[in-house]
């Protein structure tokens, strides 16, 4: 930063960093040709001429606390000076604020504001997404803004989401947000009613989707059902929420045939679904049919 000055050498020139909103924290850095802060960074090049003198500030190793105005002051006299500004402006990557939203366990159907804050200069633009630019809730795939609200959030809002913060200065930064929606037990099957001949293994399957994890029973003329020379029950996670259930009747004899209950539990609600095996005269291939 230089300050050019005519007439002026018979006076003293200042380079004066001033704190805005702060005037009576203002630093003195250097005084005529001498630098006066202990600052390695902070060096002083002056040419002093009679015609006019010309006093350059350097600042090295630039960092953001080195935001300010820097103003040149000649003191003509006890209380009288003229002065000439400089605002520098430091250029800083975005960073994203440790109060912004990490993650959510939230109940379906309620309100979600999700906040993402971020600093660096210039102000940094706040841009919200999905993985892949999935659609957002609210039917757009990126929304700008600090924050995202989900009105009324449904199970299929679950996941992550990312906050992107961007200013042209360098790559920007992200943060991932994950949301959990609670939400009570769903069951779907592929099948309502299931046939098979006697002395033939018969195979029952429900999909429970649930968050929590769901307690999941099968229920057979009002008792539940565990693993015996009848049943054999399986049970796999294909992920947190998303579990499959299913139920083998080994070599279904005339008082095994009925209605079944697929019945999942936790603590937002209970679903069942019913699905009735009957007799066939010949063996219904596939699952199985052995002998």
């Amino acid at each position: 930063m230089a300050c050019s000055t005519v007439y002026s050498k018979e006076f003293n020139v200042l380079w004066v960093k001033v704190t805005k909103d702060q005037i009576d924290e203002s630093i003195v850095l250097s005084s005529g040709s001498t630098i006066i802060v202990n600052d390695p960074r902070v060096t002083l090049m002056s040419e002093i001429n009679p015609d006019g003198s010309r006093y350059v500030l350097q600042i090295h190793d630039i960092q953001e606390v080195d935001a300010s105005i820097y103003r040149c002051e000649v003191m003509i006299g006890l209380n009288n000076k003229i002065s000439a500004d400089t605002e520098l402006l430091v250029r800083r990557p975005p960073f994203i604020y440790d109060n912004s939203t990490r993650s959510l366990v939230v109940v379906e159907g309620h309100s979600v504001q999700l906040e993402c804050f971020a600093g660096g200069y210039p102000t940094p633009r706040i841009l919200w997404k999905r993985p892949n630019n999935a659609i957002l809730s609210i039917g757009i795939s990126m929304y700008s803004g600090n924050i995202l609200k989900i009105p009324a959030i449904q199970k299929e809002d679950r996941g992550t989401y990312y906050c992107v913060a961007e200013n042209g200065v360098g790559k920007g930064t992200r943060r991932r947000i994950s949301i959990d929606i609670k939400f009570p037990p769903v069951i779907t099957v592929l099948q309502t009613r299931v046939g098979q001949a006697v002395l033939y293994d018969t195979f029952l399957e429900c999909h429970v989707e649930a968050y929590p994890p769901p307690a999941i029973v099968w229920m057979y003329n009002g008792v539940q059902l565990s693993n015996n020379q009848n049943y054999l029950i399986s049970e796999f996670a294909t992920a947190d929420d998303k579990i499959d259930m299913s139920l083998k009747i080994m070599k279904i004899i005339n008082h095994l045939y009925g209605d079944y209950i697929c019945r999942a539990s936790n603590i937002l609600g209970t679903t069942e679904t019913t699905i009735t095996v009957y007799e066939t005269v010949l063996p219904q291939c596939p699952p199985v049919c052995e002998d």
